[in-house]
């Protein structure tokens, strides 16, 4: 027996709980080469045909989103993708595979990849800025002509069997994650990552089991092994045993049991023993979790992070009457509770907005957030204008995010104003009084709070880049990872004086589904949690056995404490006392 025939425990940092118990569909990175197979010379044919019918389909793409661009920002914006087009049809890339794939006998993706890869190879050794900055432009264009070629049949790995599979990915992006849910995937295991990226945050809203940092795991997983992923211990276990997979059933049972438990407090409210109401709401993505929020009892959705559907499916923006329509149903499913709509929240290590010529060189630091969105006018009040029509169907609310002075609020309400009077003139109904927020991430915006709070109606804290910001941590990058605390003293402090500006404040950073910080959240004096709606049943079990005055004198120590360790320690002493079952 080999050795890859034992079981094999493998530890990383556990980022979203629960228990997944599938066989491994291992991926490598985005520019992996594709399977190859042998084809008939007969065959060869039909091959170039497919690929034909590729370039043709992506030659229309790239069209479509240069005019998206140049109609939203300009030529020069738009000009970006002239480059790309002219990848499509190379001439020597064409020649080239004209010439290998009689030669090679194979199917058309595999030749493709491999005649592209070595003109990127070839463009890597040049001593040229230009063409070496143009590989970016080449990988796109060869990830999508790969992606649009439609495959002659399905082989036996590919057909959809309703296998229930683990992911085990070197790292997955954002766009990634979000589409796991329509691929079977029951969890996902990587070797990189941070457990507050906005990969694990997704996997956390889907409710999908998941691991991060396991080292070595590309090396130790195979296609197609037995695997568990347990997301509450950070194990992924290669070839289980019987035994492990029959204690990992009976863990899974034990654990639904009790969340169902906490389900039957749905309909109750979010109150502490001594009256303190807090609300209650969701963190979502998409429009079909809807059923989710009500199953949940959350208090409507607290943050919609709608760059999930502006910029997935890799397609371009959609407009005004697309947004509106999708803006809608969500707000006639959550009726009568509210749903606040963060505008787009691009860059950093979110979904890109649009190709960029050169990679930034700090993405924290640099275009993503309000300052996205400020820059494409058009853009955004396509956008401000979906979500204003949308408020006519229910109760609305927009936040702003990466704001980091007054300028970008009175720049944005600005906008708002001018997409409220185009509206007026048009005849069509909005919310007059929908309510306007900002997120509080940035420490300037935090620490100017009392002054910003004159402008909007409400704050939202952001605690993970608001944690990044203010002790200069990058969140996902796994050397530093030890080092980001949430509960740092500059951080709780600047959350303190946030909810001390006079106006709601609510937490939708993941320090909300962090029970151990409950305590803290509500003594500091958050008026709302928005978390996960898989988390709500427990965060508000949590909030109904706390006592409200004990949390606030509890949160006046934390304030005074000299170090993180000491404020966490404080928190979760005072969450072990108060629901001790939830940690069991």
């Amino acid at each position: 027996m080999t050795e890859e025939h034992f079981e094999h425990i493998l530890q990383g940092m556990p980022v979203s709980p629960g228990i997944a118990m599938g066989t491994m569909l291992v991926e490598t990175a985005k520019n992996a080469a594709p399977p190859v197979r042998r084809v008939a010379q007969e065959a060869l044919p039909a091959e170039w045909q497919r690929l034909e019918a590729a370039l043709d389909k992506t030659e229309k793409e790239l069209e479509r989103l240069k005019e998206r661009v140049q109609e939203l920002s300009g030529e020069t914006e738009a000009a970006i993708f002239d480059a790309h087009l002219l990848f499509v049809r190379d001439r020597l890339i064409m020649k080239r595979l004209q010439a290998e794939l009689p030669k090679r006998g194979q199917n058309i993706e595999a030749v493709y990849y491999s005649v592209v890869m070595n003109f990127i190879g070839t463009m890597r050794k040049v001593d040229d800025p230009y063409l070496r900055s143009r590989i970016a432009d080449m990988e796109d264009v060869m990830r999508r002509v790969l992606r649009n070629m439609e495959p002659v049949t399905r082989t036996e790995e590919e057909e959809d069997t309703g296998e229930r599979r683990v992911l085990v990915a070197y790292d997955l992006a954002p766009s990634d994650t979000a589409d796991l849910d329509s691929r079977n995937i029951i969890g996902f295991v990587t070797e990189v990552g941070s457990a507050v990226s906005h990969t694990a945050i997704l996997s956390r809203s889907l409710g999908l089991p998941a691991v991060v940092a396991v080292p070595n795991l590309m090396l130790e997983s195979r296609m197609g092994q037995s695997a568990i992923v347990d997301g509450f211990n950070g194990l992924v276990i290669i070839n289980p045993t019987a035994e492990t997979e029959e204690r990992y059933r009976r863990m899974r049972t034990e654990k639904q049991r009790a969340y169902e438990s906490l389900e039957e407090l749905r309909d109750l409210p979010a109150e502490t023993l001594d009256g303190h109401r807090i609300r209650l709401a969701a963190n979502v993505e998409f429009t079909h979790e809807s059923d989710a929020i009500r199953r949940s009892g959350a208090e409507g959705v607290g943050l919609y992070r709608t760059e999930f559907f502006l910029l997935g499916e890799n397609r371009e923006i959609p407009g005004e009457e697309e947004q509106y329509a999708h803006y809608r149903k969500l707000v006639e499913n959550c009726a009568p509770h509210e749903v606040i709509f963060r505008t787009l929240d691009a860059g950093g290590d979110k979904l890109p907005c649009e190709p960029v010529g050169e990679k930034e060189a700090n993405p924290f630091l640099g275009w993503r957030g309000i300052r996205v969105s400020l820059s494409r006018p058009q853009m955004f009040k396509e956008q401000l204008r979906a979500i204003l029509r949308a408020s006519a169907h229910g109760k609305v609310g927009v936040m702003f995010p990466m704001v980091s002075g007054l300028t970008e609020v009175l720049d944005a309400r600005s906008l708002l104003e001018e997409c409220r009077n185009e509206l007026r003139a048009e005849g069509l109904p909005f919310d007059e009084k929908m309510r306007v927020g900002i997120m509080i991430e940035v420490p300037g915006a935090a620490v100017m709070a009392d002054i910003l709070a004159k402008y909007v109606d409400f704050f939202s804290i952001g605690t993970n880049d608001l944690t990044q910001y203010t002790i200069a941590v990058d969140r996902v990058n796994y050397r530093v990872a030890s080092m980001f605390r949430t509960t740092h003293p500059g951080v709780i402090r600047l959350m303190h004086g946030t909810m001390s500006a006079g106006i709601p404040t609510a937490i939708c950073g993941e320090m909300g589904a962090d029970l151990t910080l409950t305590p803290l959240l509500v003594g500091l004096g958050a008026s709302e949690l928005s978390v996960g709606t898989h988390l709500l049943p427990a965060v508000r079990y949590a909030v109904r056995h706390l006592n409200y005055e004990e949390c606030r004198r509890m949160a006046e120590k934390a304030l005074a404490a000299e170090d993180s360790r000491t404020i966490r320690k404080l928190s979760k002493e005072l969450a072990l006392r108060s629901y001790p079952t939830l940690f069991e």
